[in-house]
């Protein structure tokens, strides 16, 4: 799990904190889902694609899900990767095995894209304050 620190985002975490839970949710939810938008670009554009396969594709079954956080108070869990079905392509190219080079694409889309991600986020999380808190 990948963490990051924030500083000057106080006073947006407590106009976040004066709303109700669920509509804190929802707001996390939408925001977050918005921010990690490009990290599923990143790595749709990194997953292994094999021509001669005739099934679903690994590239094609990447999608974003969204959680309540039961840690959290009005938090929110948000996860980008591909479903159950291609766990095991997903694991084979990110960690490699006994006759396959690691070519990970899940982790360096996050890592390089971290900085984006904080900025989409924050800008959504203000645009929904903006509408909720007049």
């Amino acid at each position: 799990m990948i963490s990051t620190h924030l500083s000057g985002l106080e006073e947006l975490g407590r106009k976040l904190q004066a709303l109700e839970t669920d509509l804190q949710t929802q707001i996390l939810r939408k925001a977050g889902k918005a921010a990690m938008e490009i990290v599923k670009e990143d790595m749709v554009a990194h997953a292994g694609y094999d021509k001669k396969a005739k099934g679903p594709h690994l590239r094609d079954n990447i999608k974003i899900r969204s959680a309540k956080s039961k840690k959290y108070k009005g938090g929110v869990m948000i996860t980008v990767g591909p479903a159950k079905a291609h766990r095991m392509k997903a694991l084979a190219q990110e960690m490699g095995t006994i006759k396959q080079v690691p070519k990970p694409f899940i982790r360096p889309a996050l890592d390089y894209n971290q900085s984006a991600v904080l900025k989409v986020l924050v800008a959504e999380i203000r645009a929904a304050l903006s509408v909720y808190s007049q």
